[in-house]
Formats: structure tokens, sequence, C-alpha cells
């Protein structure tokens, strides 16, 4: 039996609390030869010392980067003992198996004929740590995983997604950042569209 072919889309879209031009939220993606690790950081706070916490966990995790979720986000929470803290999330795509999973309150969705919510951890990166559960899950042809910060309304659903497929995964994060975003916190979203021959 050939090996089923997985192509992805990925893309990302943030923006800050209206008045602050520093954004507390950062969206980190890599794609490798082994997988595919993407990141929502959400620094406590907003402006300019939000976005110094979530930067400088973003430089952690381009040099400290694994498929093992649980230990990334233990090291992460470590090495940003004493600091003011944030929330993560993180993806992971190898082949077909997606994981996710985070520490406060990002949360991450898969939607395709209906949604299916990943489950979220709480805590916080620096001061409050616990062992992050990670949820994997086989993914199947059309699937949309949407990763977002608090910053967003999580309601949307499947049956507003029915000409999202016409639009790139960058588009789509920044739609709907736009349609179902708070103005008054940062908001992040991180959108993969999967299609599996």
């Amino acid at each position: 039996m050939l090996d089923k072919i997985v192509n992805i889309d990925i893309g990302g879209y943030t923006r800050p609390i209206a008045g602050e031009k520093r954004n507390g939220d950062v969206i980190y993606i890599l794609k490798d030869s082994r997988y595919t690790f993407f990141a929502v950081i959400d620094g406590i706070g907003h402006g300019d010392v939000a976005n110094a916490i979530s930067e400088e966990i973003k430089s952690f995790l381009i040099n400290n980067h694994n498929a093992d979720i649980q230990y990334v986000i233990q090291k992460t929470h470590e090495y940003m003992l004493g600091t003011e803290g944030a929330v993560i999330g993180i993806g992971c795509l190898i082949g077909d198996s997606f994981s996710f999973g985070s520490l406060g309150n990002i949360n991450c969705k898969i939607v395709n004929t209906k949604n299916i919510d990943m489950l979220s951890t709480d805590g916080l990166l620096g001061v409050r740590g616990r062992t992050s559960k990670v949820t994997s899950k086989k993914l199947e042809d059309n699937d949309i995983i949407f990763m977002y910060s608090d910053g967003i309304n999580g309601n949307f659903n499947s049956s507003e997604f029915n000409n999202y497929h016409l639009f790139s995964s960058e588009i789509l994060a920044k739609k709907i950042v736009k349609q179902s975003g708070s103005l008054f916190d940062d908001a992040s979203m991180i959108t993969v569209k999967v299609q599996i021959s």
C-alpha cells in the first residue's frame, strides 16, 4: 500500500490590542523535513513588556523545538521562571498525525464536517507550571486546524467554512482575526489546511 501524501498550507496572522503598536502575542511556524512545528505565544499584559516576553519565548523555541510537545513546554517553563509569565500553545504535524499541547488559554480546534476541540491545560509559563496534556488526532482530507489566542472568540464552527477552502491559510487566519478578534485584546491565529491523497 502506498503511503498517504499529506500536503499542508500553513499561515498565521497576529495583531495588537487597539491603541498599542507592540503586540503581546507572537506566532512561530517551522517547517522542516521531520515535522511542522508551530506555536502561539501570549505574554501577560499588552505592549512592550508582553512583547518582550513573547519574543524571548519565540527565540527559545527556535533553538529548542522538538516533536515532544510536553517536553518543550516544560523546558520553556523552566527557562522563563521568574518572568511575568505567558501562555503557549504548540502544534506538531508528522505525516497525517497532529498533536497539540498548551500551558494556558491557547485554544485549538479542527474543523471539517464537524468541530473537534483539542484539550488545553491551565497554567502560566514561568509562574504556574503544570504537566501539559497533549492530545493527538489522525488528520483527514480537508481538515482545517485553527490554533488561536484568547483574543479570538472561538465560537466559529464548521457551518461557516463552506467556502473557506478557497483562501490560503494566511488569508483565512486574517479573515477570522478580523471577524472574531476582540479590539480589547491582542489576537492571533495559526491556520493549517490539510489535503491527503
